[in-house]
């Protein structure tokens, strides 16, 4: 067996690659041990996935979502209390809410001016913003795995994926992000975060992913998390193409186009 990234035996490897990271609540979509050796594995997480997900837009979604890391834990929302001039840490709890100062020299510093009466405001910011460079990479990394799931019991899936020319540039800007040292995607939200969606049960969606095969012979991972699709082009660092194919389709997510957007049964708790 050879890895799908870096091509060397392994055989030995022992770990088992989460194609969406356990702490975005993947439990399901998970390729076996050996398809992405212990050392790419390892890389991916140090310095793709683990510092994408420390970023504000990943921490928050997480933490209103209360998914736990691996150690259990939820990520706290970043807050600011301006009238202590503290940066503070807030937990969300099921009708509760706590939170303290971040850095533990300031916790006096909170505590009186609650005391007080001087704080009566906290303020939690709306992050829009995605870290561009950190998410690409990691999207790089989800379609080459995306691809290796849909044809993993195909016969001679190796040599369509693992030998192929055509994903050489793919390959090597999630390992090394060097040529090219930018791979544009497309964003755009497509349901709220917290919709609840209806097909006899209700259900939430956190992540989901299909690929996309274009009349222009262009293949796209489309990804979606938190209710936000993300394109991302197989062929080269260019999006132009999947804007068009939406022009062509009315909009219509390739994740739903067999069948309608479930309807939300309530209102999403951001709209952005």
């Amino acid at each position: 067996m050879r890895c799908s990234f870096c091509k060397r035996n392994s055989d030995d490897s022992r770990s088992v690659e989460h194609i969406i990271p356990e702490a975005l609540g993947n439990t399901e979509h998970i390729l076996p041990r050996g398809i992405v050796c212990d050392g790419c594995n390892n890389y991916f997480a140090r310095k793709v996935e683990g510092p994408l997900l420390d970023t504000l837009w990943f921490r928050h979604a997480r933490s209103r979502q209360g998914i736990e890391s691996k150690r259990g834990l939820v990520p706290p929302l970043s807050a600011i209390v301006p009238a202590a001039r503290v940066a503070a840490n807030v937990w969300l709890e099921p009708g509760n809410m706590s939170f303290g100062a971040i850095k533990q020299k300031d916790e006096a510093q909170l505590y009186d001016s609650l005391v007080s009466g001087r704080a009566q405001r906290l303020f939690i910011p709306i992050v829009t913003e995605i870290d561009t460079s950190l998410m690409s990479r990691f999207l790089a990394k989800v379609a080459i795995e995306i691809l290796v799931h849909r044809m993993l019991k195909i016969e001679g899936w190796e040599d369509q994926i693992i030998d192929a020319p055509q994903l050489e540039p793919l390959r090597r800007f999630a390992r090394i992000c060097d040529q090219p040292t930018s791979w544009p995607y497309s964003r755009r939200r497509i349901y709220g975060e917290d919709d609840i969606h209806w097909d006899g049960s209700g259900y939430q969606v956190l992540h989901e992913f299909t690929l996309l095969y274009t009349d222009k012979s262009e293949l796209y991972a489309v990804v979606c998390l938190f209710g936000e699709e993300f394109a991302f082009n197989y062929g080269g660092p260019e999006i132009e193409g999947y804007a068009t194919w939406l022009k062509q389709n009315d909009d219509r997510s390739p994740l739903y186009l067999t069948e309608p957007l479930p309807e939300p049964i309530r209102s999403p708790w951001l709209d952005t």
